[in-house]
This record gives structure tokens, sequence and C-alpha cells, in this order.
């Protein structure tokens, strides 16, 4: 008798498929789309109210789920925030289509990098980062994976930067700690923001802070020299 129910669901489905109507998700596909619920709702609540406020309840409240599906999907809420900060990590990763700005001259290449990573520190993906590295740097069940997460985007950072800027003069070392510069001024940026009075203030010193960064990495690379800047 179950072979035949098994059947009889078989040849529905064949029939639902030939009539365009969308087949039943999966155990493993409904697992999935509620576990990333789940970390959606845990981004959010972390971005709206900060790391403090996460509880597994406001979670399943901000989810539209139970209290149990998180219980279920995850040992504990440390799990959950870990998939968090992997997310996180994933988002920030994807900010720059190396190929993409491949197409352009070097100087301009490196203008819209730097403005691109610049958005990046801005974005609700930092400030959710920001807010997980604070709330975890003293946790055990956290700190180790922040840590090895930012260690892999390093990686994968210093991998597209020497990419965008193969055709820069300089050796890899030195290209690498233009980056771990430009990061330097962008963190600074991230904090005056905070306390800037005005939108404006903000892109006025950015502006300022890419133009004399841009200058700088250029003269290094040989792309213009000191006495170009001075006149």
């Amino acid at each position: 008798m179950f072979e035949r129910l098994k059947d009889n669901r078989r040849q529905i489905e064949k029939e639902e498929e030939s009539m365009g109507v969308p087949q039943r998700r999966t155990q493993q596909q409904r697992r999935e789309e509620t576990r990333a619920k789940l970390i959606d709702a845990a981004f959010e609540l972390i971005r709206d109210k900060g790391a403090s406020s996460f509880t597994t309840a406001e979670v399943a409240n901000v989810a539209g789920l139970t209290r149990g599906a998180i219980q279920y999907h995850y040992s504990d809420p440390y799990e959950l925030l870990r998939e968090v900060v992997l997310k996180v990590v994933r988002d920030m990763a994807t900010q720059i289509d190396a190929p993409d700005l491949l197409q352009y001259e070097r100087m301009i290449r490196l203008e819209k990098v730097v403005e691109i990573y610049w958005q990046g520190y801005r974005s609700d993906t930092y400030a959710v980062f920001m807010e997980l590295a604070v709330h975890g740097r003293l946790n055990p069940n956290l700190s180790g994976a922040i840590k090895d997460a930012l260690s892999i985007l390093e990686t994968e950072r210093d991998e597209q930067w020497l990419i965008l800027l193969a055709d820069f003069e300089g050796t890899n070392a030195e290209k690498v700690s233009w980056r771990s510069s430009l990061l330097v001024i962008l963190r600074g940026m991230a904090l005056k923001q905070m306390f800037a009075d005005t939108e404006r203030d903000v892109e006025r010193i950015f502006k300022v802070v890419k133009d004399n960064y841009i200058r700088s990495v250029c003269i290094e690379a040989g792309l213009i020299t000191v006495n170009d800047v001075l006149n």
C-alpha cells in the first residue's frame, strides 16, 4: 500500500510539472529557507537595535516564526550568530567585482575601488559587523568565528586587490600595504561619520582624503610625479 501511495504521489508531481504547477519544496529546501529567514531576521535585529538586544525571542518575532524553530535549527543562540557573521563576511567579500573594474584606466580604476570600499564602510553590513565584533570581542563562543571569518575575508580581499592593481608598478607586498593604509583611513572616516553634523561634512572630508590617498599611491606606482602634484 505504501509503495502504491508513493507511485500516486510521483504521478501527481509529474502531472503538476507538465501543467506548470510549482513543485512542492523538499524538506531540505524548507530547512534552508527557514534558516535563511532566521539569519536575515538576526541581521535586521542587530542592525536596528544592536547586538546587545539580540535574543532568540526577538529574532523569532522578526522572522515571523516560533522560538521552537530556532531551537530546532540551531543548537544555541551563538550558532545563529556565527551564521550571521558568515553572512556579513560573504556580503563584504562580494562588494567588488574585479572583472568589471578592470576595463577602466588605472587612476580611474583606483578611484572607483576607493569609492566602493567607502560605500562598504558606510553600509548596514559594516555596521552589523562592528556590532558583532564589539559584542563578541570577549566572548569565546563568538570571537573565534569572527577571527576566522576575518582571516578568510582579508585573504580574499588581498587577492582581489592584487588583481585590480596588477598593472601598477610595485611588489605585491607594496600593493597590499596600500590597501592596509586605505583600510585605516576608511575606518577612521567611518568613526567620523558617526559624529559628523551633516552628510555634506562627511562627503567633503572623504573627497579630500580620497584625493590625497590616490595621489600618494599613484606617486609610489610611478603614474605621476611629485612635480605633477605641485604644478
